[in-house]
């Protein structure tokens, strides 16, 4: 994969003030650490950084050029990307410090292919992972996973252990996780059900305080 480059500038304060300053001003505040390096507070321009994440997703490997301080650029991974809880808006961003000659960790998301059989005969769907964590050098991270589904039919599942990785990257989930499956439809009601629900509605609500001798008293 090419390495985008992915212009930043150093921010002087820190904090939730300076922060909300700095979205104010238009730019997403972040924060770039590890490497054994200290941790230095940064902000990148919002529109760039969302079609960073429009193209690259919330995982994408860059090329950190801090514009104001030259020195602390570095191939980084985003490793977290903070949203507000309402609005949903990006309000913060973590980058790791990474090299590019050693496998790295991250998570790249899954791309189901193909028709499951078991939709042709009513199934529904259960998708129970959407990405998976991966290991491999940093230009090598894929950017989906292909997941073919075409052979499952109802009841089948198929779990981490069957997904075929691309070369040179190693799944690191936990191989037994299921991914996906695909479950019967539910099933029509029983005769005996059928039974008693029209029992119950021969039967009619019951007269709360009616008496018991009323037919005697006639």
């Amino acid at each position: 994969m090419e390495l985008q480059t992915l212009k930043v500038a150093t921010r002087p304060e820190s904090g939730k003030g300076p922060a909300s300053r700095v979205r104010r001003a238009g730019d997403v505040p972040g924060v770039l650490y590890g490497g054994g390096k200290d941790a230095v507070s940064i902000k990148v321009n919002s529109r760039e950084f969302d079609r960073l994440v429009h193209t690259g997703g919330e995982h994408a490997v860059v090329q950190l050029s801090v514009e104001d301080s030259p020195a602390l650029s570095s191939p980084a991974l985003l490793k977290s990307v903070h949203h507000h809880p309402v609005r949903g808006t990006i309000i913060h961003a973590d980058f790791q410090r990474i090299r590019l000659d050693e496998r790295i960790t991250t998570v790249v998301e899954l791309e189901f292919v193909g028709q499951a059989k078991g939709l042709v005969d009513g199934g529904v769907m259960d998708f129970q992972l959407r990405e998976v964590e991966v290991e491999c050098l940093a230009l090598e991270v894929p950017a989906s996973i292909k997941v073919d589904i075409s052979d499952l039919g109802l009841g089948d599942s198929l779990h981490v252990e069957q997904i075929q990785a691309p070369a040179n990257v190693t799944i690191v989930t936990d191989p037994e996780r299921s991914v996906v499956a695909v479950h019967a439809p539910r099933m029509a009601k029983t005769a005996e059900e059928e039974a008693a629900e029209a029992a119950a509605a021969e039967a009619g609500p019951e007269v709360i305080g009616e008496s018991k001798d009323k037919d005697k008293e006639d």
